[in-house]
């Protein structure tokens, strides 16, 4: 398993697998933790052969929705894509109405005025990786492995 760290604060853990740019929020979403991610997806994206895709995972602790200030930086990173920008998707890992809200929430925040892939909302790993692996047309994408980076880059 090839997880690599890129920053980890209180608040979110940006890493890398195979690739996939994974911003693992800790809590509530923030205005640094998305334009942090921004560049460092911008950055490390540039270099990777065939583009990338950027995943946000929405921890299973009850979150609420993202301040404005926050909403407008989400619109702003979704709108400002680069061609090594292949698909952006996010990861609710909980169930029950706050998930379905959230799940609401984010479909808009991530539908209005972007130029670039269209959103996807998944609730497991394993919807993800089916979608991500034919995204990015790498069989190694695989729902199992998906989960262990999860987890590596939460606890590494």
């Amino acid at each position: 398993m090839q997880v690599e760290l890129l920053e980890r604060t209180d608040g979110y853990v940006v890493a890398t697998w195979r690739r996939l740019l994974l911003l693992l929020w800790r809590g509530q979403a923030t205005v640094v933790g998305v334009e942090r991610s921004r560049a460092l997806f911008q950055h490390w994206a540039e270099r990777q052969p065939g583009g990338a895709v950027f995943l946000v995972v929405i921890p299973r602790q009850r979150t609420g929705p993202p301040d404005e200030a926050t909403q407008v930086a989400m619109q702003r990173a979704a709108s400002a894509p680069g061609e090594y920008l292949k698909g952006i998707a996010t990861l609710i890992e909980t169930e029950g109405f706050i998930a379905a809200s959230v799940r609401a929430v984010m479909m808009r925040l991530q539908a209005r005025g972007t130029q670039g892939p269209a959103p996807n909302i998944f609730r497991t790993p394993a919807e993800v990786a089916a979608w991500a692996a034919m995204v990015l047309q790498d069989r190694g994408i695989t729902s199992e492995g998906l989960a262990e980076a999860i987890r590596e880059a939460r606890e590494g």
